[in-house]
């Protein structure tokens, strides 16, 4: 079953406007390596689950593409390590399929679309090599508190801040912080204390925005809504792994996500020698995904991402629930395990394995 045809390729390269479309952007040729990435995948599948993806990955509406694609890339990240996909549960995104050690499993896979452009990203390395440019060698951090528009120009803010430091400079400013601030532009300035070296930039650091967030907000919106549907759904009696695949990097605190899965540690330890950092949970009950009894047959979480220039996702991280109904062996499972280093009565300790 051929996803992309020449013909296809030709008509969404004429297509008028949708620049926005991952699939349209599949379609030039830097997009080549991903489409053949995707291409394998579905011949390897074969059956509803390649005509489920055969659906979705034609799809100009991203959210239906991307849903695809977290499906593929959950499974491709899972199968080296010796899972089977074996079925669609329909209607998706739910797939049947077996662990290493033939043990039935529900693998969900979620994807999540970031509001965030490389173009973004460009607009702050520009402002960083535009303040660069001042005549005052004193290093500033410049703290970015909400995206800079895309047409965004550095000069004024330059501007501004040569002024700023020609104060600094003189002993006429009273205090470490500036700001600067209009319609679309929220910056923060701080001074560092040292004075640039040769080879150095005014800039030491630019930091933000931070979504982390929101970024979380959503996860747990959607994570809990699907868990839900799927608790009255068929397949119900199957133990659960999750894939959550973004369409760039997490970029999230290790801390945030590690809460969210299993409540706040009554202890943490870093340690000589392996394992470097261990957190023990205890036997109280706190607010968190993995100790609830609703949950309790969800195994795994799965952290996947596309890395910048490369056509398939890599899982960056995954983390066990050692309070599931169902345990998955940490060599079960792709990036680096968070999983369970000891065990006393329903307290368990967690370190990072791989």
């Amino acid at each position: 079953m051929a996803l992309f045809t020449d013909a296809l390729l030709a008509d969404l390269r004429a297509l008028p406007g949708a620049e926005h479309s991952f699939l349209k952007q599949l379609a030039q040729d830097d997009g080549a390596p991903t489409r053949a990435w995707l291409q394998a995948a579905v011949d390897r599948v074969g059956g509803a689950i390649a005509d489920r993806w055969a659906d979705v990955l034609g799809s100009l509406d991203n959210r239906r593409f991307f849903q695809g694609y977290a499906e593929v890339a959950t499974c491709e990240v899972l199968s080296p390590r010796g899972w089977r996909i074996s079925d669609l549960s329909w209607p998706g995104p739910s797939l049947s399929a077996r662990d290493p050690v033939g043990e039935p499993y529900h693998l969900l896979a979620l994807g999540f679309i970031k509001q965030i452009r490389p173009a973004d990203r460009v607009a702050i390395q520009r402002l960083s090599r535009a303040l660069d440019r001042v005549g005052s060698r004193a290093r500033i951090v410049v703290l970015v508190r909400r995206w800079l528009p895309h047409d965004f120009d550095p000069e004024p803010v330059r501007r501004a801040i040569e002024m700023w430091l020609r104060e600094v400079d003189r002993s006429g400013w009273d205090g470490r912080y500036a700001e600067y601030r209009d319609e679309h532009v929220d910056l923060e300035f701080a001074l560092t204390g040292e004075q640039a070296r040769e080879g150095q930039g005014v800039v030491a650091l630019a930091l933000g925005p931070y979504d982390a967030h929101r970024t979380m907000e959503a996860l747990e919106q959607r994570i809990v809504g699907e868990l839900d549907a799927w608790r009255l759904s068929a397949w119900s009696d199957q133990p659960v792994v999750l894939g959550l695949v973004c369409d760039q990097r997490w970029d999230l605190p290790p801390g945030y996500l590690r809460e969210l899965l299993y409540g706040k540690p009554v202890r943490q330890q870093t340690h000589a020698d392996e394992p470097r950092y261990t957190a023990t949970f205890g036997v109280e009950m706190t607010p968190c995904l993995f100790r609830d009894p609703l949950y309790r047959a969800l195994s795994a979480v799965v952290l996947i991402e596309r890395e910048p220039g490369q056509p398939q996702p890599a899982a960056t991280r995954s983390f066990v629930n050692p309070w599931a109904d169902h345990q998955l062996a940490v060599d079960a499972l792709p990036g680096r395990v968070f999983g369970v280093h000891g065990r006393e009565g329903d307290a368990a300790t967690l370190a990072w394995v791989g």
